[in-house]
């Protein structure tokens, strides 16, 4: 089994729990928004960039995940290919908390939620 550093696993841990926390609050602001405003030729954009939001949040909260299980399930050790794969990964995941939290916010002023 191959094993990673503790602190990789504590950052890909973490970083997952991020992604989940912005899968919720682009659900939540999708939400709310359709509650007080409905689907209008105006919210239309922002559900769709919300959507987009969520879509990259699960698909780097899922990339990360196989990988991951990918590493721990290799024998005798993950090829050279893979851990790099994750430190990308790492990255552009790290790339997406930050881009997704921008959007959400945004959105969030745009509508005067708190």
């Amino acid at each position: 089994m191959a094993r990673l550093p503790e602190e990789i696993i504590t950052t890909v841990l973490g970083l997952q729990r991020q992604l989940l926390e912005r899968l919720d609050e682009a659900t939540a602001t999708e939400f709310v928004i359709q509650e007080q405003f409905g689907e209008t030729s105006e919210t239309i954009d922002y559900f769709e960039q919300l959507q987009n939001s969520r879509e990259r949040a699960d698909r780097y909260y899922s990339r990360l995940y196989l990988t991951l299980r990918r590493i721990y399930e290799s024998q005798p050790t993950a090829t050279r290919d893979t851990l790099e794969l994750l430190y990308q990964f790492i990255a552009e995941a790290e790339a997406v908390l930050a881009a997704t939290d921008a959007t959400i916010k945004e959105i969030r002023r745009d509508f005067n939620l708190s």
